[in-house]
């Protein structure tokens, strides 16, 4: 009996450990002027036996509230009281409480409620960084808007989006006063969960909730929402008829996937009235499909008028992703080869604005030459500009514009501290560019050491990569710096890529390299069959340009010469 009580009560401690928090015995607390933490709070509302209800009348009254918020406050403070009373831990019934006594003149009663919202938006960072992988927690959509708007960025566009791991979840695009547009994920499963329960409560009679939400699903197609199941895409279906314009916008993406265009604009064209720049970016990609695909001059003219009119609205609303796609548009030659030069401007609002794309696709046109005039150092600013910004493809582009030796640039220390945080995090052809600085020495003091060290880290990250493999051993089989050179790990980490790959067994730059490998280590023989059949490979291909290339390796490995050029 000894043993049994303590194990009896640790099993007592287990059970209440899971049992969910009681809402209202919370609520009880926080009216007696005790302490509660805003994740408790949700996750006991979201527990709450009468959720369904609770959940209807929020959203209800947190609609009611964005739309007074600007030009109504004085009713604020009877809709936000009923908001605190339905759930007191909703970031949107705090915020327009605090604006309300705010514009009263009351800085005391505001005090409390201006401490909830940096409770609770504190609570939603703690579980989430707003990615999609770990979206912010949030009971409604109403919430995810304030969030933003507490951070003092403006809401600009919304969808809906489902995964396996999240099953219902927005995407908020936030703009700030200055920089590019936030993409903002909220997990809203809550809200899912809900509607469900509300969903298998509800009688199926014409008129009620279950037959509405099956009608909107079956606009989509027969598989999603039956009546005897209600999915995410059940939701977004009844949302959308409701007008919910994150809905509205969901459905259009989903009916452009399956190449109903012309449903698609139909949705995507109510969802962008609202001012929803995700549904009019989305918009633009159906036209411009639309004038991919037409059959006549005049439809495609049409089309493309569509496309130019949908982001210049955008570009009026802000937009860097409109101009940013405008631009490129232009220079693409879809509005003619005579304004390509039109796209430039574009492109350069887009970057002001912070749009790293652009920001890239200018310095890559400085860099070329290409509709502007070839200017070195202004390419340099404009990838360094991207790079700043944190692009991971704009960091290594960087690296390796100032790798080219015709460019002739002074290195940038900047550069191998930024591919150092992408080499973090195993990403394998920033180690590869790291070991091609270390080895020429730009940006840094050069280290043939350092070089071999991030080559070997490269291909560990990505052994199976041929593009990493093989520019890895073609630099430590064939460099004019005799002591970067490391053969025979060359040609071990080749013989290990091209066992396995037959794709790359068939490509000839791979077997290019792999000759090249057993020649540094002197295995002619060897080398000059491997380079025959690199030969046969570029013969049967379009590889035309390499083919003198590759004629004058085998006449070395024939004459027993290894290849040495200035590499990296």
């Amino acid at each position: 009996m000894r043993l049994l009580l303590p194990i009896l009560t640790a099993l007592a401690l287990l059970g209440c450990q899971t049992t969910p928090p009681d809402y209202g015995a919370l609520t009880q607390r926080l009216d007696q002027g005790e302490t509660v933490a805003p994740a408790e709070l949700r996750r006991a509302f979201l527990e709450a036996p009468d959720l369904p209800e609770r959940m209807e009348r929020l959203s209800d009254l947190e609609t009611q509230a964005l739309a007074l918020m600007e030009d109504e406050p004085l009713r604020l403070g009877s809709i936000g009281s009923a908001i605190l009373d339905t759930y007191y831990g909703s970031l949107t019934g705090h915020h327009i409480m605090a604006r309300f006594y705010e514009h009263v003149a009351s800085p005391g009663a505001a005090a409390p409620h201006q401490d909830w919202v940096r409770r609770v938006t504190d609570s939603m960072e703690a579980d989430g960084d707003g990615s999609r992988a770990r979206p912010f927690p949030a009971v409604t959509s109403a919430d995810a808007r304030m969030y933003a708007i507490s951070k003092g960025w403006t809401p600009v566009g919304s969808i809906y989006q489902s995964t396996d791991e999240v099953p219902f979840s927005l995407l908020l695009q936030a703009r700030p006063e200055s920089g590019p547009t936030k993409d903002l994920s909220f997990d809203l499963s809550g809200l899912f969960h809900s509607m469900r329960q509300d969903f298998m409560a509800t009688d199926t009679t014409p008129d009620g909730a279950k037959a509405k939400a099956g009608e909107g699903a079956a606009r989509r197609g027969p598989e999603e929402g039956a009546a005897s199941d209600f999915t995410p895409f059940t939701l977004i279906g009844y949302l959308a008829r409701q007008g919910d314009s994150a809905a509205q916008t969901a459905v259009g993406w989903f009916l452009a996937s399956q190449k109903r265009l012309g449903d698609a604009a139909d949705w995507l064209r109510a969802a962008s009235r609202t001012g929803n720049m995700a549904a009019n970016s989305l918009l633009a990609r159906v036209y411009l499909e639309q004038a991919l695909t037409a059959t006549s001059e005049s439809e495609r003219a049409e089309a493309l008028d569509q496309v130019m009119e949908t982001h210049l609205h955008a570009i009026a609303l802000g937009s860097a992703d409109a101009m940013y796609a405008l631009g490129v548009l232009y220079l693409n030659g879809h509005y003619g080869d005579e304004n390509k030069v039109s796209g430039v401007p574009l492109l350069k609002q887009a970057a002001d604005a912070g749009h790293s794309e652009a920001t890239m696709f200018l310095g890559h046109l400085h860099y070329t030459g290409e509709v502007v005039p070839q200017n070195l150092e202004t390419a340099r600013d404009y990838y360094a500009e991207a790079a700043a910004l944190g692009s991971a493809f704009a960091r290594k582009s960087y690296a390796r514009f100032l790798l080219d030796r015709d460019v002739n640039q002074p290195g940038d220390p900047r550069a191998l501290e930024w591919l150092e945080e992408l080499a973090q995090d195993g990403e394998a052809e920033s180690m590869l560019l790291l070991g091609n600085l270390h080895a020429r020495g730009v940006g840094t003091e050069a280290s043939v050491r350092k070089a071999v060290s991030w080559f070997k880290q490269a291909v560990e990250a990505a052994p199976e990569d041929p593009n990493i493999v093989n520019e890895v051993a073609w630099t430590l089989a064939v460099s004019d710096q005799q002591d970067l050179r490391r053969a025979r790990y060359a040609r071990r980490i080749m013989d290990r890529l091209m066992e396995d790959s037959d794709e790359a067994r068939g490509r000839p730059e791979y077997l290019d390299t792999w000759a090249a490998t057993y020649a540094a280590t002197g295995d002619f023989e060897r080398a000059v069959t491997l380079q025959e059949q690199a030969l046969d490979a570029a013969e049967s291909g379009e590889y035309q340009e390499v083919l003198e290339i590759l004629r004058q390796h085998l006449e070395a490995f024939r004459n027993r010469r290894t290849i040495s050029e200035t590499v990296p």
